[in-house]
């Protein structure tokens, strides 16, 4: 019997990627602390056949009790992602994104997704950002954090022998079985999309930053039949934040993002057809 799949941090794309794994007859484990994700949330994957632990990856013992088992993989999504969250929590972040993912790489025997971003490249890439292009300037430490532990997850993996496949993912949007509510866990396209079908103005800090963005459903696809090994992008397009606001409400979008982001994969849902939705 194949060793089923074992996701740390059974959040927003956890739970659309144990979704999918499911549904593909595969075994999964989710595993999280309950930082940002109520446990009742993982209810209906449970029907499904997924089994919850609760592991804080900060705790090195239950890293290592969890870790001791079979697994055919272990996607590595633990992480608090959020800009505003680690200005008010720095320890937390610090100890979740930067220690807890030096415990994994030490502890793990598994192949390894881990799920950096790309914020890596920095604030304001041009051009065609393949994976080689050099890191970019950080501020704040959710995000300087994944530059951390790419590299560091890197050495372990070539000290201990495991593959390792880093993918950085855009802006993640779209429905998952786990959402979080908190106006600080969501991100713009979400975010936008929500102040829209609820009357409320958007406000548009800078329209002329460009995002790379892809749906829930294709990043969580994705992730499962990432390559065995190496960095990839994942993101299906790149547009401006102002271009964002001008899709939810119905405006015609300027397309001038100043970057794209090379990515190998198939993308299947498109920004604007996600934006001219229902709830629009």
């Amino acid at each position: 019997m194949t060793p089923p799949l074992l996701v740390l941090g059974a959040g927003y794309i956890g739970g659309k990627l144990a979704e999918i794994a499911l549904a593909r007859g595969l075994g999964v484990t989710l595993a999280d602390n309950w930082y940002a994700t109520s446990r009742e949330q993982l209810s209906g994957l449970e029907e499904l056949g997924a089994r919850v632990e609760t592991v804080d990856i900060r705790e090195r013992r239950a890293v290592a009790r969890l870790l001791a088992a079979s697994w055919s993989r272990v996607f590595l999504l633990a992480a608090q992602a959020s800009r505003p969250l680690a200005f008010s929590d720095p320890d937390y972040t610090e100890a979740t994104n930067v220690t807890g993912a030096r415990y994994v790489g030490e502890l793990v025997e598994a192949p390894l997704v881990y799920a950096s971003s790309l914020h890596v490249y920095g604030p304001a890439p041009a051009g065609n950002v393949t994976p080689d292009h050099p890191y970019g300037e950080q501020s704040d430490l959710s995000h300087l954090s994944k530059i951390y532990a790419e590299q560091c997850l890197g050495v372990s993996a070539a000290r201990r022998g495991f593959p390792l496949a880093i993918m950085r993912l855009g802006i993640v949007y779209g429905p998952s079985p786990v959402e979080h509510e908190r106006p600080e866990s969501v991100t713009v396209v979400d975010k936008f999309r929500r102040l829209a079908a609820s009357g409320h103005p958007l406000t548009v800090d800078d329209a002329d930053a460009t995002i790379g963005v892809v749906h829930v459903d294709d990043a969580a696809r994705i992730l499962l039949r990432a390559p065995a090994s190496g960095v990839e992008n994942v993101a299906a397009e790149s547009v401006t934040v102002g271009d964002v606001a001008a899709l939810v409400r119905g405006r015609p979008i300027r397309g001038d993002a100043r970057a794209t982001y090379a990515s190998p994969f198939e993308y299947r849902r498109r920004l604007q057809d996600y934006l001219a939705g229902p709830s629009n």
